[in-house]
């Protein structure tokens, strides 16, 4: 708990949401350095950690026969939305472990909005992008992160499904595993627990979103729901197809510096086994997921603060940090 103590000492206002899944048994709290915490139901943007979900929807339609990891983008956009020839020959794998070349960001954004730069971003400019596309060669290429590149295998995971991204999680991932209360959009009944997001020093800011690009970082959910869901990844999960889907999610996909990347987890080797977690810190929230096959052990944690100013610019994730930390003690 040392790491986590450092995070709310750093973090004194956040209100942090701590999950713990050990053996199927739950431990659920929320903590706060200043103040009172929030309630056990509260609902945090999930940002970053929206793209466990992407890959994990992408493992499923592998599963049921409707794609194949190696399937490329011309099969599932028209000819006319993706001329270039390169472009088309982008994997799903390729989005999925961010070795596409594609940038962070979508280079036509046009003026950067700091709080929320993907707010605005519409479904025609990404449909100028992807006219415009000339991916870099070859293929594959090292791993570097890319919010464009999973929301571009949202979007193409979508129109598979004959539905959106959102409902294709829904009816796929959410309902099976009894996740109530995560999905991309807010409902007026879950207003009321929706914790704003903060800058670092307090100040309220509001979340990323994501209309064109859902795969990157759509999600909201609780502590609760998070929970069940790395139970399911854990080998709690009923439903043959989705177990085995989720299974194939953890296996190493591509190599991201000292460690792998699967799909939608960053994977490391240890003695006990492999770590596989996603971290995350945009728009006002922070968050970690990450499980531990080998010692039965899932940790949820989310806060309603991003980082500070000299944590992004040093590349410290403190939330992560304690999240391995919790993650490892025995």
């Amino acid at each position: 708990m040392r790491a986590l103590q450092r995070y709310l000492r750093r973090y004194p206002r956040a209100s942090v949401c701590v999950g713990l899944t050990r053996g199927g048994e739950h431990q659920l709290q929320q903590l706060r350095g200043a103040g009172a915490p929030a309630g056990a139901d509260a609902l945090y943007a999930l940002h970053a950690l929206t793209q466990v979900f992407t890959g994990a929807l992408l493992a499923l339609q592998v599963e049921r026969g409707e794609l194949r990891l190696d399937t490329p983008l011309a099969e599932l956009l028209p000819r006319p939305l993706l001329p270039d020839v390169e472009a088309g020959r982008i994997t799903l794998l390729q989005l999925a472990t961010h070795t596409a070349g594609l940038p962070d960001l979508p280079p036509n954004l046009g003026a950067l909005q700091r709080e929320d730069p993907l707010g605005t971003y519409s479904a025609l400019q990404l449909g100028e992008l992807l006219r415009g596309l000339h991916p870099p060669r070859p293929l594959p290429r090292p791993h570097a992160p890319s919010l464009l590149g999973m929301g571009l295998l949202g979007h193409a995971l979508g129109r598979r499904a004959g539905v959106n991204y959102a409902h294709a999680l829904r009816d796929l991932l959410f309902r099976p595993l009894e996740m109530a209360d995560t999905s991309a959009r807010v409902t007026d009944a879950q207003q009321p627990r929706l914790l704003p997001g903060h800058a670092a020093g307090g100040r309220q800011v509001p979340a990323w979103h994501f209309p064109s690009l859902p795969g990157a970082g759509a999600l909201y959910s609780t502590g609760s729901d998070l929970l069940r869901f790395l139970d399911a990844n854990l080998g709690r999960c009923a439903e043959p197809t989705l177990a085995r889907a989720l299974q194939r999610t953890h296996a190493a996909q591509a190599r991201a510096g000292r460690r792998s990347v699967g799909l939608g987890w960053l994977r490391e080797e240890t003695e006990g086994g492999a770590l596989l977690w996603r971290a995350s810190a945009l728009g006002g929230y922070a968050g970690f997921l990450g499980l531990f096959p080998g010692r039965d052990v899932g940790v949820v944690l989310l806060s309603d603060h991003g980082a500070a100013g000299l944590d992004r610019l040093l590349r410290r994730q403190l939330l992560e940090a304690a999240g391995l930390s919790l993650l490892s003690a025995r």
